[in-house]
């Protein structure tokens, strides 16, 4: 059989990948060894924020300055039917799309030993397809901690810890980044009494703008996360006692549960045969085409490198389908916004301020707290902030750095602004419903040029 082009894997690149290849007439196949949606859809974005929600609910429901009273119980049992009731709805709109769009469905393990040749594996069966080009999306895997490798009962990994199979009394989590933040607050919220976090980096979030981190973690540890940076973990014992080194001091301490979320690795290795040039992390590269140095052989997503986030994905694999198709689509990887769905959520685009500097701009910086927000206050009094990263020449916005809730739906305006080159005048001259939370966008604007009006700038 021939296609005009296959997909290897049918997670948010692939699978929307497919869906954009056939919506341009695109004879189409798609290839996946698990399940439709991939680790994002499955183990990852959506059952994790259905957690968070949950585990949020479950937080102000304790919170007796609203009124409450009463003690709320938890069945985890049904807290997870429900999880997985919202992933299957998905699951199985994923796969409607794709049949809509007449795109051919294999299972399998798709693989490739030379250009224009996919082979997949079903048990000892292997079946040869044919194609014009091929866009690999096989995604990432959880990377392990040597020495400290998960087992699903004291050290778990991200799977486990999304399965909710316990609240453990006490919890121990290796890593700083979205993921182990994310699980951290999760457990603290559904009564975990004691999270520790640590991490090998100076700050949480490496990466992130330093101020936004340092207030980030302020946050945290107001809903009761606790952190060591400049820390590794040294020793753990099988009954839970952890040794970890922080600033050069040692602790021990005895946990219930381990998790280690320090990242994931590229399920690239299966390509290797074809020539595809790999950097040494495994991450493959590309153009801004999407395509690799094999004419006719693209790759998308956590297979071309950080930041690995379902969202990058799907823009790159709509970009590859594109130029297969004749069209002239190119990647703009300045306007990718991240997010982590703690509460409240942490949001960011483009530049941070270091970054700005370093790049040598002349920079200019407006910032707008949450407490001077009215819909903050009807939400709890929440601490947040806006930041505004501005070229001090141009007034062209730079990066914004949002902690409020609803961070990951403003942070879309941001991006908005950095894609059409807005300035903060553009921001701050535009009118934002009132009261929203919103608004911190067009105050943080505003304060660029000190004329914010519910602060003193």
């Amino acid at each position: 059989m021939r296609y005009d082009v296959i997909i290897i894997g049918a997670g948010p690149g692939g699978y929307v990948a497919a869906i954009r290849a056939a919506q341009l007439g695109l004879k189409t196949a798609i290839i996946e060894r698990w399940k439709l949606g991939g680790v994002c859809l499955n183990v990852g974005c959506i059952p994790t924020k259905a957690l968070l929600h949950l585990g949020h609910i479950y937080h102000e429901s304790q919170n007796d300055k609203y009124g409450f009273s009463g003690k709320v119980e938890v069945d985890i049992k049904k807290a997870n039917r429900w999880k997985e009731s919202v992933v299957n709805k998905l699951v199985k709109g994923v796969e409607f799309l794709l049949k809509n769009q007449k795109i051919d469905i294999y299972y399998g393990e798709g693989f490739m030993e030379k250009p224009n040749e996919v082979k997949i594996k079903v048990g000892n069966e292997l079946k040869t397809l044919m194609a014009n080009s091929v866009v690999l999306a096989t995604g990432s895997r959880i990377r392990e901690l040597k020495g400290f490798e998960s087992d699903g009962k004291l050290i778990w990994n991200s799977d486990h810890a999304v399965s909710f199979p316990e609240i453990p009394e006490s919890l121990l989590v290796v890593g700083a980044g979205a993921v182990g933040l994310e699980f951290a607050q999760f457990y603290k919220f559904m009564g975990t009494k004691r999270v520790v976090v640590i991490d090998i980096a100076e700050q949480i979030v490496p990466g992130l703008d330093s101020e936004v981190a340092r207030y980030y973690m302020k946050v945290l540890k107001r809903y009761g996360l606790e952190f060591h940076l400049k820390a590794s973990l040294k020793d753990l014992s099988e009954d839970g006692t952890a040794v970890f080194v922080s600033n050069g001091k040692e602790y021990k301490e005895r946990f219930s549960k381990v998790l280690v979320a320090i990242g994931r690795v590229p399920n690239s290795e299966i390509f290797k045969s074809v020539g595809i040039y790999m950097d040494e992390r495994g991450f493959i590269r590309t153009d801004d085409r999407m395509e690799t140095n094999i004419r006719g052989i693209y790759a998308i997503g956590d297979l071309t490198g950080p930041p690995l986030l379902a969202h990058k994905a799907s823009k790159e694999g709509i970009v590859a389908v594109e130029n297969i198709a004749g069209m002239k689509s190119f990647a703009d990887w300045r306007g990718i916004p991240s997010v982590i769905y703690t509460y409240p959520e942490m949001a960011s685009v483009g530049l941070s301020e270091e970054e700005a500097k370093n790049r040598g701009y002349d920079v200019k910086v407006g910032k707008f707290p949450l407490s001077a927000s009215g819909r903050a206050l009807t939400m709890g009094g929440v601490d947040g902030m806006a930041k505004i990263v501005v070229d001090a020449q141009t007034d062209e916005i730079l990066g914004v750095h949002i902690i409020s809730p609803e961070a990951s739906s403003l942070i879309a305006e941001a991006t908005l602004a950095i894609e059409f080159m807005a300035t903060a005048e553009d921001l701050d001259l535009t009118v934002h419903p009132h009261p929203t939370i919103s608004e911190i966008l067009m105050e943080a604007a505003a304060n660029v040029h000190k004329r914010a009006i519910h602060i003193v700038n």
